[in-house]
């Protein structure tokens, strides 16, 4: 179980760092910055961080929970 927890927060991790990379690249990027949509991107990419947090607590939590084992 510890390392699944460990897997899990580590994926978590990346998916979050995913998400502020394309967040950033978008958002800086002229031709993209210039959409109109751009607070709809925005959001799915935010969405995509916060995926990505949540995904790594529940990773914590494992890590936790095998402690007590």
């Amino acid at each position: 179980m510890r390392k699944t927890g460990l897997t899990v927060s580590a994926l978590g991790l990346a998916t979050s760092a995913l998400g502020t990379l394309l967040l950033f690249a978008h958002a800086t990027d002229r031709y993209h910055a210039a959409i109109q949509d751009m607070g709809t991107i925005a959001v799915a990419y935010l969405g995509l961080i916060v995926f990505g947090a949540t995904i790594s607590i529940t990773g914590v939590a494992l890590l936790v929970s095998a402690r007590d084992e």
